[in-house]
């Protein structure tokens, strides 16, 4: 029986992947957000939660960090890598991430990250990166010193205006070229499901799949030769 393909979803948006054979793990962020330390300008989605009005929409705002600049633990990500950890304790290992927002921010984070995280991860072999960007603080700068190898998909609303299009296109700068992939949706700053772009979605996620495969084909060949050289 083929092992489970798990993908770490920190964002709910996890029906379609269901379709081509991946378990989802849904993980909330370990923040408690205050409505007093929010912008006035920012809302529960541009931290990647859900809006529903009334007490659902206060129990799903929560963040991967501390967003208040007077917090001294404002930008660590200690809260958030331990969450991590232990989901992969639980439900891991997984094979991919998906993140919205602040949540892709961290994906790209964990892109480098993860395999460091628990003995039982190993790097990721891909990330769905939703209106994600490049950690500012300096203290963070190290994830990005070497390009980021993980195939990515970065998907981005022409209309957004809570994450710029400098700030997009720093995370996407900092992928590999080679492994890196750009897609626009008409839309402002949410999680598209359109018919068109959720087809996309499934096709790069098989597209690796396939890739995988292929290149497992001759390393599986080499290995059978050297198998029969011993009988020889």
């Amino acid at each position: 029986m083929a092992p489970t393909k798990r993908i770490l979803c920190l964002h709910g948006f996890v029906q379609a992947l269901k379709k081509i054979g991946y378990e989802t793990v849904f993980l909330t962020a370990p923040v408690k957000v205050e409505t007093a330390d929010l912008p006035f300008d920012v809302s529960v989605k541009s931290l990647g939660g859900s809006e529903g009005g009334g007490a659902d929409e206060e129990s799903s705002m929560r963040s991967w960090w501390p967003n208040s600049e007077s917090s001294p633990n404002y930008y660590k990500l200690d809260q958030a890598f331990k969450a991590v950890t232990d989901s992969i304790s639980e439900h891991g290992p997984y094979d991919g991430v998906l993140g919205f927002s602040q949540g892709a921010g961290f994906a790209g984070v964990l892109c480098k990250h993860i395999q460091n995280l628990h003995q039982s991860q190993p790097p990721l072999r891909f990330a769905i990166l939703y209106a994600g960007f490049r950690l500012k603080p300096q203290e963070h700068q190290h994830y990005y010193d070497t390009k980021i190898t993980t195939p990515t998909l970065h998907i981005v609303g022409s209309l957004d205006t809570v994450v710029s299009e400098e700030r997009t296109s720093a995370l996407f700068e900092a992928c590999g070229e080679a492994n890196r992939t750009f897609l626009s949706h008409p839309g402002g700053h949410f999680v598209p499901n359109g018919k068109d772009m959720v087809t996309k979605l499934i096709s790069w996620v098989q597209n690796i799949d396939a890739q995988e495969t292929q290149d497992a084909k001759p390393a599986a060949e080499e290995n059978w030769d050297e198998f029969d050289k011993i009988g020889a």
